[in-house]
C-alpha cells in the first residue's frame, strides 16, 4: 500500500516521515518547503508500507515538462513531468530497515506511479552516508559520480586530530596564534548574523564565478533558520569582532552536514577554513552527533575534495547517481526537439539530457562537451 503525500500536507508529511524510523535532513516537510521557495519545483513524498507495517520513504521533486522553451515543438498531449532528488542534497530510498522483498514491493508500486501520473525521467543523487543506492541495484541505471569524506565523530578529540593531514595540524595551531576564535549560532543568534554571513558568502561565490542558482538570497537562509530550528547551525571564526570564515551545517538524528561557506579572501593565510572545519567537528562531538559528512568537491578528486579528504583520510564514501526512463517515446522526442532548439549537440553524460543547460556546454580539449550542474 502506498499514499503520495504533497507539500501542502506538513503533518501528514512528518508523520509518515517519523513511521519510517531513521533519519535524514533531505527527506523533512522543511527541507521541501525550502526547495519549493527556490523554484525547484513541487514536493512530494511517496510513502509505501508492507503488511508488517514497515515504512519506505521516498522524497522527491517534480517538475513539470511544459515550461521548456522547446516544449510545444515536441507535441506534447496533456500534461508531462520529471522527477528529482531534493535539490541541493540527497535522496534514494529512507527506511529502518532495508529488507530486499520490501524495496521491490516500493520499488514496483513506485515504479507504476511514474508511468501512470505522467512522469517521463527519474534522477536519484543517492546519499552518500545511507549508501542506498545499494537497495535499488537492478532497477534502474546507477553510476558512480564522485567521492565525499565524512568525520567520525566517534573517534576522541585526540584522535581525530591526529587524522588530519599534517598541513591541516600546521594550519589549526597557526589559527590559534594568530587569535581567531570560533562561535556557533543557532536559531534567532544565526539570524542576527545571516546579514554578514551573506556579505561573505555572496563574495565567496563572485570568487569563484557560480551560477546564478547557487548565490540563493537572504530570503532563502532567513526561511531556512526560521524553519529548521535546531536543524541549523552556523560555525563561524572571528577576528577579533570581525567575521572572516563561515559554514552553515544542517543537523538531523545524529548526523551534521555541511551545506554553505564562505570566507574572507584576504584572510585565508590565517588557515580560516581549517580552523572552522575542526571546530565544527569537535563542537558537533561533544553536543552527541556521530557524523559530521563534508561532501566532496566540484569534479573528481579536485582541491576542494583534497582539502575535505586531509580532515579523513579513511573517511571517503560514494556518492552514486540514479537514472530511469519511464516514457522512452517522449523522452526521445524532447531530446530533438532541445537539439533544434538550440541548434547544438547534447552532452551524454547529463540527465535527463533535454534538461541540458545550454549556457554550461563547453568544449573539452577532446572536442566533447563537459556539463557541469547540479540539475
Amino acid at each position: 500500500m502506498h499514499q503520495i503525500i504533497s507539500f501542502s500536507e506538513p503533518e501528514r508529511w512528518e508523520r509518515a516521515y517519523a513511521r519510517a524510523s531513521c533519519k535524514d535532513i533531505y527527506y523533512r516537510h522543511a527541507y521541501a518547503e525550502l526547495c519549493h521557495c527556490m523554484g525547484d519545483g513541487d514536493p512530494f513524498l511517496f510513502v509505501y508500507e508492507d503488511e508488517e507495517g514497515n515504512t519506505v520513504c521516498y522524497a522527491f521533486i517534480r517538475r513539470p515538462l511544459h515550461a521548456l522553451p522547446f516544449a510545444s515543438d515536441a507535441r506534447l498531449e496533456g500534461e508531462w513531468y520529471d522527477i528529482i532528488s531534493p535539490t541541493y542534497g540527497y535522496g534514494g530510498p529512507l527506511c529502518a530497515e532495508p529488507r530486499e522483498q520490501l524495496l521491490w514491493e516500493f520499488r514496483a508500486e513506485f515504479e507504476a506511479y511514474c508511468r501512470g501520473a505522467n512522469i517521463v525521467s527519474e534522477f536519484v543523487r543517492f546519499h552518500p552516508l545511507l549508501g542506498n543506492h545499494q537497495l535499488l541495484e537492478g532497477t534502474m541505471d546507477i553510476v558512480y559520480d564522485r567521492e565525499t569524506v565524512v568525520i567520525d565523530l566517534s573517534l576522541t578529540e585526540e584522535e581525530l586530530f591526529e587524522r588530519y593531514h599534517p598541513n591541516h595540524q600546521r594550519n589549526i595551531r597557526k589559527a590559534l596564534k594568530s587569535g581567531l576564535e570560533f562561535r556557533v549560532f543557532e536559531g534567532h543568534g544565526a539570524l542576527q548574523q545571516l546579514e554578514v554571513f551573506y556579505r561573505l558568502y555572496r563574495a565567496t561565490m563572485d570568487k569563484v564565478g557560480a551560477l546564478p542558482y547557487y548565490y540563493f538570497s537572504t530570503e532563502y537562509l532567513v526561511r531556512l533558520f526560521s524553519r529548521l530550528g535546531r536543524g541549523a547551525l552556523l560555525g563561524a571564526v572571528f577576528l577579533g569582532d570581525r567575521m572572516i570564515s563561515a559554514a552553515l551545517c544542517l543537523r538531523e538524528g545524529d548526523v551534521l552536514t555541511y551545506h554553505l561557506g564562505a570566507s574572507e579572501e584576504t584572510s585565508l593565510h590565517l588557515g580560516t577554513n581549517t580552523f572552522q572545519f575542526h571546530h565544527i567537528a569537535l563542537w558537533a562531538r561533544r553536543d552527541g552527533l556521530r557524523a559530521f559528512h563534508l561532501g566532496g568537491g566540484h569534479r573528481g578528486r579536485d582541491s576542494l575534495f583534497q582539502f575535505k579528504h586531509r580532515f579523513n583520510p579513511e573517511g571517503t564514501l560514494t556518492l552514486n547517481n540514479g537514472k530511469k526512463v519511464y516514457h522512452p517515446e517522449v523522452y526521445e522526442r524532447l531530446v530533438e526537439s532541445w537539439k533544434r532548439h538550440h541548434a547544438q549537440s547534447l552532452a551524454e553524460s547529463y540527465f535527463p539530457a533535454y534538461r541540458t543547460p545550454p549556457a554550461v556546454c563547453v568544449v573539452a580539449g577532446d572536442g566533447s562537451q563537459v556539463v557541469s550542474s547540479w540539475r
